[in-house]
């Protein structure tokens, strides 16, 4: 089997066809935007899962959740900025992100296989920032993508993680460019957002990467 490759793409939706939704957290200073009347839920709700801000759902069990964990520490810009091993630094969040998240929803969800697609720092002035691609092989042969975008805000004592799933095989092309819209659309509040056009992270289905590479 081929190495998974998840590639940038856009998600582009026409907004004559669509009403566009926009979700801001004034708390955590973050927004992103969505399909009008996509099930949309804020959280906490009691005392379970009191990490989980909001829980969007889309179509065909797809869905996207907004996870804030407290850090260890903060972590000054300028220090960050001046240390010379802060690629290796990013490099250590990023594959202890993939241990204590990908890894665990790969066990939650009874994967049999998780294979790590790309994995990109995208770290600015205002956080560090990293984009994580997956995908997991589940019962029936079927595959599911998770993808997120991770932000750690300099000065700040958590971390954001936003978080797409979707059921690869399940979802058509017009679906699948819903789904990257909004993943695309997911920024911090004061952040420039990527235009549809060149998105930041977004995951193609494998399948396309792969016709993709062939001559």
């Amino acid at each position: 089997m081929p190495l998974v490759v998840f590639l940038f793409t856009s998600g582009v939706l026409a907004a004559a066809e669509t009403k566009i939704e926009q979700y801001s957290d004034r708390e955590y200073e973050y927004t992103f935007q969505y399909p009008a009347g996509w099930p949309i839920h804020g959280l906490p709700e009691g005392a379970t899962n009191k990490e989980i801000r909001v829980s969007l759902e889309g179509p065909h069990g797809s869905s996207f959740t907004v996870i804030v964990d407290k850090a260890d520490k903060k972590i000054d810009r300028e220090e960050f900025q001046r240390n010379p091993n802060r690629k290796q630094l990013v490099e250590k969040m990023i594959t202890d992100t993939i241990q204590q998240i990908y890894e665990s929803v790969s066990k939650n969800i009874k994967a049999t296989d998780m294979q790590i697609g790309e994995r990109r720092d995208l770290s600015t002035d205002s956080a560090i920032k990293f984009y994580i691609s997956t995908r997991h092989k589940i019962a029936g042969d079927r595959s599911v993508i998770v993808a997120g975008i991770h932000v750690v805000p300099f000065s700040k004592d958590y971390v954001i993680n936003f978080l797409m799933t979707a059921f690869l095989e399940n979802t058509p092309k017009t679906e699948m460019d819903a789904l990257l819209f909004v993943f695309n659309s997911f920024h911090m509040t004061g952040e420039e957002r990527a235009s549809a056009s060149r998105p930041p992270a977004a995951a193609t289905p494998p399948e396309a990467a792969e016709r993709q590479r062939q001559p």
